[in-house]
């Protein structure tokens, strides 16, 4: 079986997304502090607008008008306010498993402790502000918000750590993938009211462990890779 390139991997899946098209900046226009401070005050008065009305309500005459920037501004920036929706949680959802801990993770499996794991754990439920924009975005760009999970499940993934190739982990990712967004979004919809914001983000971890772990003791895509 061929090893992943993990950095290969991560660049075909975000040049293929449409996500990287609306939400990221181009390396030169990142670095003007005034368009990074033209993005914020969009991304702030739509968080804004969102604890007002609902999304589908929102004009983009609404967003200008609540930032103080012009529409013509807004286009300079963003295609859509879909765009600039998945430019609100492109942070959340790119670092969602940049803090994955084995070990801590591990512990929590013995222990029931959940200490170690929420420090090391980017999933940060507490801001109901950046919640609210996360449920929208699941809603309303899901496909988009897919994309950035799934290319941050890929950098879990050192190229010494496995013999999966990068067929096989993908279609690892988007099982996993799969399953993480639908408990978040039940989480995020008050569906779940018996469970905490601890548990989800234990059983988030769990799940990305157990179905690494699985698939490597299995031997599922032997066989097929053969």
């Amino acid at each position: 079986m061929s090893t992943v390139h993990l950095c290969d991997s991560v660049s075909v899946l975000w040049q293929g997304a449409k996500a990287s098209d609306m939400s990221q900046p181009s390396s030169e226009a990142s670095k003007d502090p005034r368009i990074r401070r033209t993005q914020a005050l969009l991304q702030r008065a739509l968080s804004t607008l969102l604890g007002k009305k609902q999304f589908r309500d929102i004009s983009i005459t609404d967003i200008c008008n609540q930032a103080d920037i012009a529409r013509v501004t807004f286009y300079q920036r963003y295609e859509s306010k879909e765009a600039l929706l998945v430019a609100s949680v492109t942070d959340f959802f790119a670092s969602l498993h940049q803090g994955f801990d084995p070990m801590a993770l591990e512990s929590y499996l013995k222990t029931g402790d959940l200490s170690g794991i929420q420090p090391s754990h980017q999933m940060y439920l507490a801001d109901q502000r950046q919640l609210r924009l996360v449920k929208v975005a699941l809603q309303y760009a899901g496909a988009d918000v897919r994309q950035l999970a799934l290319a941050s499940f890929l950098e879990t993934y050192s190229p010494h750590e496995t013999d999966l190739n990068e067929r096989e982990i993908l279609i690892l990712g988007t099982f996993y993938i799969g399953g993480m967004l639908t408990l978040l979004e039940q989480f995020l919809s008050d569906r779940l009211t018996a469970v905490s914001q601890a548990e989800v983000q234990a059983v988030t971890l769990a799940l990305l462990y157990a179905s690494k772990q699985g698939v490597m003791q299995s031997g599922l895509f032997r066989e097929s890779s053969d």
